[in-house]
């Protein structure tokens, strides 16, 4: 009886198929095939559906393809590199539900962090690791070994590149960029650190080299080369950074950091008096710096 069923349904679907691709028996026989090997759910495949459908669902596949392309290079380059879905969680309510929600709610969240990209929620990880639920403890854990895997992983990909492609910006960018997550995430030991500070330095030189509109290298170079004791390179950076940006409030703050740092008071007042005589607009932080030291604090 089943076998009687089964030849009417090939029957009739030959039938159909064959008015509806009567200009093309190709067609016709292909989706003949595929109906006749998986009977009834054959016909509910993409094969299927009707062209404007189908030629909507080819375009959503092509965009998602592009996407995952994009994202692959992005990685390939380096995977911290500035992309916007890695800073769509919001670190307050994740450091709030770490410390206040039950157990179960901090486990929910540390699973939904470690689907993103965890190297921007170091401090929140590291913070994770001390807390008294061993299994949200055990997550954090995890994250940051992954973390420091894809770290190291990248920073020998891009030491490579940055050698044989010095003069392309976007390497150069990202190896900035994985190096300051790599120096930011407490993994290493002090003599790594200031290693991996020089050569951070270097790569920023690079970086500005290529870019002069690149602010936050200058004030990132400046910044690792205090932390290293190198005041008079501190200094020559940062006179460069006012030279090459003079609208810029932070490429006086950062020359003014200096000065308080060495003591140099006269040059302090002075950079002080040209940041005020300058037509720069500051912000809230700055005018709290400029009234300050204008006070003689």
């Amino acid at each position: 009886m089943m076998g009687l069923w089964f030849g009417l349904y090939v029957l009739a679907s030959a039938l159909l198929l064959a008015i509806r691709y009567r200009k093309s028996w190709q067609e016709g026989l292909l989706r003949l095939i595929v109906v006749v090997a998986i009977p009834i759910i054959g016909w509910l495949l993409p094969l299927f559906w009707p062209k404007r459908l189908y030629a909507n669902a080819g375009h959503d596949f092509h965009d998602y393809m592009t996407k995952q392309h994009e994202e692959h290079k992005l990685h390939h380059v380096g995977i911290y590199s500035e992309t916007e879905s890695a800073k769509e969680l919001n670190v307050i309510p994740i450091e709030e539900a770490l410390l206040v929600s039950e157990h179960q709610d901090r486990r929910r969240v540390m699973i939904d962090l470690l689907k993103q990209d965890s190297v921007h929620y170091l401090e929140i990880l590291q913070t994770a690791v001390r807390n008294e639920d061993t299994e949200t403890s055990h997550y954090a854990v995890s994250a940051i070994m992954e973390v420091k895997r894809k770290l190291l992983l990248s920073i020998q990909d891009l030491s490579v590149q940055f050698e044989n492609r010095k003069e392309d910006e976007y390497v150069v960018r990202a190896y900035a960029e994985v190096l300051k997550g790599f120096l930011r995430s407490g993994f290493l030991d002090e003599r790594t650190v200031v290693k991996y500070q020089y050569t951070y330095i270097e790569v920023l030189n690079q970086m500005i080299k290529l870019s002069k509109q690149a602010e936050w290298a200058y004030k990132d170079k400046m910044e690792t080369e205090i932390n290293l004791g190198l005041f008079v390179v501190a200094e020559s950076t940062s006179l460069h950074y006012l030279d090459q940006h003079p609208e810029s409030e932070d490429a006086y703050l950062c020359l003014m950091k200096v000065y308080y740092l060495t003591r140099s008071s006269s040059k302090l007042n002075h950079t002080l008096e040209q940041l005020k005589q300058s037509p720069v607009r500051l912000s809230n932080h700055a005018l709290t710096l400029v009234r300050f030291w204008s006070e003689g604090a």
